[in-house]
This record gives C-alpha cells, structure tokens and sequence, in this order.
C-alpha cells in the first residue's frame, strides 16, 4: 500500500516525506547531523498527524548543497 501512495504522489506531483531516520540513510548523512539541523532551523520538517518529523528529500538536499565550502562553485 505504501508503495502505491508513493507513486501516486508523484503521479499528481506531491513530493513524499520520509522519516529523518529514512532520510538519512537515503542521503548518506548522520541521523544526528539532520536532527541538528532541522532543530536548528535549517531543513524544514514536518509533523502531520502523529508528531513524528517528516523531511522532503529536496530540502535536505538544497540545504545540503547550500552549506558547501570551497570546490568549483565556491
């Protein structure tokens, strides 16, 4: 069932939330490293029904991408 929601979201252009757990290991970043950062403000999350923090992959990523130093762009 799970698997069908995902698609549909996509299908009608809702971007599925994941776990900061789920996020994490997506993303190869540390659970602690994404708890700090959304604690701090940076990554938005989101708690719907239950209380439990959901990300959207594309913000962690954007924040990600907005935090590096140095390299090509930098």
């Amino acid at each position: 069932m799970k698997t069908r929601l995902n698609d549909l979201s996509y299908q009608i252009g809702i971007e599925p939330m994941h776990s900061i757990q789920k996020a994490a290991e997506i993303l190869g970043v540390h659970v602690w490293a994404l708890r700090r950062a959304i604690k701090a403000g940076t990554i938005p999350a989101y708690a719907p029904f239950n209380g439990r923090k959901l990300v959207r992959l594309s913000e962690v990523a954007a924040a990600i991408n907005a935090a590096k130093v140095g390299g090509a762009n930098g």
